[in-house]
């Protein structure tokens, strides 16, 4: 489309030279063609790749994942005091993917060194040089600095 439209871009200043004419022509509007009427955007292929059958972790569609999701978003909370790997493992068969990434994430780590490496970077951001940034940018500059190499894997 683009290619055309140079070309007959080219033709017509060909010609203005070739006839001796100097004044400069307005392009003529056109009108959107069926082809054009649509671009997919961004979200468009984010729809595309969500409607594909790409199997999850264990070989289960995404599908029974977010059945799952919604019959637990569908249920009462929990107290603030009852112990959430306790639910897990009480309704573990009931909702198996969900127990499986509750187990992964509300696991305490088994050593110290994570949160001896945090206080580490925290250290390098907040120095004497940086005495004045507020606790809630040094709060998201240590997130960044945590989880941004989980996003570039």
């Amino acid at each position: 489309m683009v290619q055309t439209e140079l070309t007959a871009l080219e033709t017509s200043c060909e010609a203005q030279a070739a006839t001796g004419r100097t004044e400069q022509t307005v392009p003529e509007k056109r009108s959107r063609t069926s082809d054009e009427a649509h671009i997919p955007s961004l979200s468009d292929m984010f729809d595309e790749i969500l409607q594909e059958s790409v199997p999850t972790h264990s070989g289960v569609r995404a599908s029974a994942a977010s059945q799952e999701v919604a019959t637990y978003l569908a249920e009462l909370p929990i107290g603030r005091s009852d112990n959430p790997l306790d639910y897990w493992r009480a309704n573990k068969d009931r909702f198996p993917l969900l127990a499986w990434t509750a187990r992964k994430y509300l696991s305490a780590p088994s050593t110290s060194t994570d949160s001896e490496r945090l206080f580490s970077a925290a250290s390098h951001v907040l120095d004497e040089n940086r005495n004045r940034l507020s606790s809630q940018k040094a709060e998201q500059l240590l997130f960044i600095k945590r989880n941004l190499p989980l996003l570039l894997k």
